[in-house]
């Protein structure tokens, strides 16, 4: 098929971005032709709470800095009527859209509605997200503007389809799970990454990715007294960029008198560097207040490391509890504490690794182009 793929991509960052260079790189190995289309501008820059919207490392291993066409200007509706002739012009089969927050609903709606004209049939979405995690004014029409352009959509756990379903049950849709991100590499040496990293403690736990209320930092931190007081001399490393203010969770960190104990790193992490976070970590920790699924949790699968989550959204089909990790129900300091005991105990994380290896042969990239393959051809 000749494909053109619609969405966030390099040079721009984040979990998004990098599935888009991987689905580019394994579609282009299954023999498809396959052309990108990404932003000029994807957010404005007072909406964008981060320092920088683009990579500033290498795009990693195996999706390398992918070539991309930046047309689509998200504020600007010229360009988006420029950015569907371009597309419409290349005389795709099958037009792919990203969709994760209804922000994008009136450009990305455009768009499809003029390549669904010349190109009946032809657009696909896949769904990170149905509903945002901070709802906004607009969203509903924002979102019910684009999807009435589609034509079939892939979900990535079953939160999602279920939601797809009951909202727009005209949509043909399927279930694919969340693919491994490969693009960061092996692991190495769990002492080298930790002196590299100026980490001395024997027991290091992770919290990853762009710190929002949503992702349960602070209940974290709020466990962190009684975690020391179960696993003494543990570290836990806060890496990543906060997209809010950090004042308290500072003073969380305080009150409970852990700053010892607690290394944060406020900044977003180049590719090449993720694996040196990852392999220095014994577990992730990340007790959500809400979630879909996480992208984080398929990094950890790929560096074997096993992860304590909540029960929300489809995150228990990913983490199995008691096999690669464990799945709390309540998400209380003793709860979250007991869980980080249990991880240490002999053997748990030797064995929850060897089942991630194992677990993880179910979310590879050729299983994923292979079940879009498979759903395209169906109709």
């Amino acid at each position: 098929m000749k494909i053109a793929l619609i969405g966030p991509a390099y040079p721009y960052r984040g979990g998004i971005a990098h599935h888009t260079n991987m689905l580019y790189t394994y579609l282009r190995r299954h023999g498809h032709e396959v052309d990108v289309v990404t932003f000029t501008r994807q957010y404005p820059q007072f909406l964008y709470p981060g320092q920088s919207q683009e990579e500033v490392g290498d795009a990693g291993d195996v999706a390398e800095a992918i070539p991309s066409v930046r047309l689509i200007d998200s504020i600007n509706p010229l360009t988006w009527w420029r950015a569907a002739r371009h597309i419409r012009n290349g005389g795709y089969d099958l037009h792919v859209f990203r969709w994760w927050l209804p922000f994008f609903g009136f450009s990305f709606g455009t768009i499809a509605r003029i390549l669904r004209r010349s190109r009946p049939g032809s657009i696909l979405v896949i769904l990170d997200n149905l509903f945002p995690h901070e709802k906004r004014p607009g969203d509903t029409l924002l979102t019910n503007y684009f999807f009435r352009h589609c034509d079939r959509a892939i979900c990535q756990s079953s939160t999602v389809l279920e939601q797809l379903a009951k909202t727009y049950p005209q949509i043909p849709r399927t279930m694919l799970p969340h693919p491994v991100y490969e693009n960061f590499g092996v692991a190495i040496d769990r002492d080298e990454a930790r002196r590299s990293l100026g980490v001395a403690a024997g027991k290091v736990i992770l919290f990853f990715g762009f710190v929002r209320r949503y992702k349960g930092l602070d209940r974290l931190l709020e466990a962190m007294p009684e975690i020391i007081r179960r696993v003494p001399g543990v570290h836990l490393l806060v890496v990543g960029e906060f997209f809010e203010d950090r004042e308290p969770y500072l003073t969380t960190i305080r009150d409970g008198g852990v700053g010892d104990h607690v290394t944060i790193h406020d900044a977003y992490v180049p590719n090449e560097e993720v694996a040196g976070w990852f392999s220095a970590a014994d577990m992730l920790v990340l007790p959500y207040h809400n979630a879909t699924n996480s992208g984080i949790v398929q990094i950890g699968y790929n560096f074997a490391v096993p992860a304590i989550v909540t029960n929300v959204g489809s995150l228990s089909e990913v983490v199995l509890d008691g096999e690669t990790g464990f799945v709390l129900d309540e998400a209380t300091p003793e709860a979250i504490a007991g869980a980080v005991e249990r991880m240490y105990g002999e053997g748990t994380r030797e064995r929850f690794a060897a089942n991630i290896v194992r677990e993880r042969r179910r979310y590879s990239w050729d299983a994923f182009v292979e079940g879009i393959e498979k759903f395209v051809r169906a109709g």
